[in-house]
């Protein structure tokens, strides 16, 4: 018996009852400002648009991450450091979650975050040259 049609009808079937229960539920909204003009808003590393933004931003449930800085051309020690640069919200379904980002402060936490790594760079590297001096005391 030729079944060859039964495994595309079922994968279809499921594709279909897939979609469905993604939108069964209303989405859930973020509402985001911000104390400065043309800053780039990305929610989730997609960019949302720029402030002001008019409208509030439907997603999904679920967390949610939303930063002004691009996730592909962020410094790599800024993504560990706290400087808060990136906010998690947790949205439910139908609800509104306000954002405020204050792109002045984020900039001056960002810098002084910079100062700081770079002094430790500079204490590591004292400490590397004195272990390094005291093998070369010990060698000889």
């Amino acid at each position: 018996m030729d079944l060859k049609w039964i495994i595309p009808l079922f994968m279809s079937l499921g594709f279909i009852n897939a979609q469905k229960i993604v939108f069964d539920k209303n989405p859930g909204f973020i509402n985001i400002k911000a104390d400065t003009n043309a800053v780039p808003i990305y929610v989730d590393g997609s960019l949302i648009g720029h402030t002001p933004l008019d409208n509030p931003i439907p997603v999904l449930e679920g967390i949610h991450y939303i930063t002004h800085h691009p996730p592909s051309i962020q410094d790599p020690f800024l993504q560990y450091s706290e400087t808060g640069a990136v906010k998690q919200v947790f949205v439910l379904s139908g609800d509104t979650i306000n954002v405020h980002l204050n792109t002045y402060l984020l900039a001056e936490k960002i810098a002084q975050a910079k100062e700081e790594y770079r002094f430790s760079r500079y204490i590591w590297s004292g400490i590397s040259f004195l272990f390094l001096w005291q093998l070369w005391i010990l060698a000889n």
